[in-house]
């Protein structure tokens, strides 16, 4: 049975709680796909979920004059996959997305076998047999290994295990002072609970024009799902909403201008600056309107340029014949990648206020580029 994610709307930090207990390692979603679809369901809507398992529901009018919206949160988290069982019954892994291996050696994980969810721990060498030259050094995935109790590869895989298996962090949830919170996946959990909270706000204040409410699969891994939401539902604008970075700790002092507390982020930039080089600088009229709506409603908004971060609006902009606008909403976590990642309440609750505001404002937003009223506009 799956877990219930309950009333939004009364309990967002319960919500965000529940995603983030949910294993949902990319490529297999299933159970946090199933969550989403039987939420929404209760609240009566009739959800769309496709061969990736990506889940949407559309509003409002099927035709219209203005724009069709679509906001987007990814369902799925980083994690390890298993390539191998050593005679010992230890699990050789590769990284399953930008799973930072300085974090692992002694953490505490799930393998989830066809026999269920196993668990095992993360092989670090014993402190009094450490040579001083390994003291500080962060070992490659490939050189490191899952520990689940089996004395043989036989005995391993008795316990279920598969080669393919993956593999994610074990659940923990820890609530910090100041309305902060602590967690696995909480990227992009945050998100996915911001977009039920205003889907939820959808259901008693229908749109005017199509919005469509989408949960994207396999962002951890190819940052590509939001292309067949393009292709189904024919957006002319995508709101992507997913975490941004914080630096507001000692390590990343100067780094960068998000801090938790602050409210959520408008991207200026972001750049993978590696492998797929993808990246998003929004549309400037998209960049204008999410402005104009924070100082409309006094809504705290941060800025944020990054190089080393990429989501899912990477490479929407270039679908269809006329293109993609794009624009992209973060809500401030730390720890990025790590198992306790950590977030404010408070700026979950702004972006669903954000959201709220800025997708109705977007039917009055020229997305024309290159005309004499664009350049007069001057830069985003």
């Amino acid at each position: 049975m799956q877990p219930t994610l309950g009333d939004i709307g009364g309990d967002l930090l319960g919500v965000c709680r529940r995603l983030s207990a949910i294993a949902a390692p990319a490529g297999n979603e299933d159970r946090l796909t199933a969550a989403v679809v039987e939420h929404l369901q209760a609240r009566g809507l009739r959800p769309h979920v496709d061969r990736l398992g990506q889940v949407a529901v559309a509003f409002g009018p099927d035709h219209g004059d203005g724009p069709v919206v679509l906001v987007t949160a990814h369902l799925d988290e980083l994690g390890l996959v298993v390539r191998g069982i050593d005679r010992d019954g230890a699990l050789r892994v590769h990284r399953l997305g930008g799973v930072p291996e300085r974090v692992l050696p002694g953490l505490s994980v799930l393998v989830h076998t066809r026999a269920g969810d196993l668990p095992a721990v993360v092989g670090v060498k014993s402190h009094h047999l450490t040579p001083p030259e390994d003291k500080y050094v962060a070992w490659p995935a490939t050189q490191l290994y899952l520990d689940v109790g089996a004395s043989s590869d036989a005995a391993a895989r008795t316990l279920g295990v598969r080669v393919g298996d993956p593999v994610t962090y074990r659940p923990q949830w820890i609530e910090l002072a100041g309305g902060r919170f602590s967690g696995k996946s909480l990227d992009d959990r945050v998100g996915v609970a911001a977009l039920l909270a205003y889907a939820e706000r959808l259901v008693d204040s229908p749109p005017s024009g199509r919005v469509v409410v989408g949960f994207t699969t396999q962002e951890e891994f190819h940052v590509r799902g939001t292309l067949a939401l393009a292709a189904r539902f024919t957006p002319d604008i995508v709101v992507n909403v997913d975490i941004a970075p914080a630096s507001d700790t000692p390590d990343l002092t100067g780094q960068g201008a998000v801090r938790l507390g602050g409210g959520p982020t408008l991207s200026r930039l972001s750049f993978h600056g590696r492998g797929t080089l993808g990246g998003l600088i929004p549309h400037p009229a998209l960049v204008r309107a999410v402005e104009a709506v924070a100082d409309r409603h006094a809504l705290d908004l941060q800025h944020d340029a990054m190089v080393g971060v990429i989501t899912d609006a990477a490479f929407v902009t270039m679908a269809g014949p006329e293109g993609i606008a794009a624009v992209g909403v973060g809500i401030p976590v730390r720890y990025t990648h790590s198992p306790v990642e950590t977030a404010q309440l408070s700026d979950v609750e702004g972006c669903v206020e954000l959201l709220t505001g800025v997708i109705p404002h977007l039917a009055e937003v020229d997305l024309t580029r290159g005309t004499t009223q664009t350049i007069l506009g001057g830069f985003a």
